[in-house]
């Protein structure tokens, strides 16, 4: 595999850091055969949503189009072989590339050996049911990396290089909210959250900005307050958007 430069920038997602539950997961699949699309959303079941893309080059112009977009994912499962197998992406810069824009599970899909030392380098594992697996079997190969990860000033080792994890930022934490609130709404609310999360962050914040301020704590709650898509209890909404909006440097 070519040399590189370690991955100085690699951040973790605000899932990935604060080990959120796996409630609503999004599952990126990276696979020149559209047979692997079909075969993991069947083997993951509704409750997953599957983001697939043909090449790693489709995948890395969608996260320039909408940032933040891999680290929405609780993990990325890559195929190894492309252009009718002529291409072996081991052998490319695109998985220092897309760690460069994530922290979150990086899974090489099987199709062939590989040497450890290439696997580890940008890569968390692999996964060797190429056609797909159960979430439930998915779901605690994220948990188990992410045990040693729960401090977030502990260092963490991947390949030759070593870097400390920072605690997500601002943005990042609203991001997570605006899709929160997002599944939570339905309708025009749902279209308009789903904008702000993808394509316009800035005004999402805002609007996070404006939810916060004018958030009703009284008793009398009536049924269009903004609490709903966070928590039932508006005095515990108010503490999570505080937690994003405030706290965060």
């Amino acid at each position: 595999m070519p040399e590189t430069a370690p991955v100085a920038n690699r951040k973790p997602s605000s899932e990935w850091v604060a080990g959120k539950s796996l409630e609503n997961p999004r599952v990126c699949i990276v696979d020149e055969d559209r047979r692997v699309q079909e075969t993991w959303e069947k083997s993951l079941g509704s409750r997953v949503r599957v983001y697939y893309f043909s090449s790693p080059g489709e995948l890395l112009e969608r996260e320039v189009a909408q940032k933040f977009f891999m680290d929405s994912m609780v993990c990325i499962v890559i195929g190894r072989l492309y252009n009718n197998r002529s291409l072996d992406i081991v052998r490319t810069e695109y998985p220092a590339k897309i760690r460069q824009h994530t922290g979150v599970p990086i899974f090489l899909n099987w199709q062939g050996y590989i040497d450890k030392n290439d696997l580890d380098t940008f890569f968390d594992g692999k996964i060797y049911q190429r056609y797909g697996v159960k979430w439930v079997t998915l779901r605690h190969r994220i948990l188990r990396l992410n045990r040693p990860q729960k401090s977030l000033i502990e260092p963490y080792s991947h390949g030759k290089s070593s870097i400390r994890l920072l605690k997500p930022n601002r943005e990042q934490l609203c991001l997570e909210l605006l899709k929160k609130m997002a599944d939570n709404s339905s309708g025009e609310h749902q279209a308009r959250l789903e904008h702000y999360a993808c394509h316009d962050l800035k005004t999402g914040i805002k609007l996070l900005e404006a939810v916060y301020n004018r958030l009703m704590t009284s008793k009398d709650i009536p049924p269009t307050c903004p609490s709903r898509y966070l928590n039932s209890s508006p005095v515990i909404a108010a503490r999570i958007l505080e937690r994003a909006l405030i706290l965060p440097l």
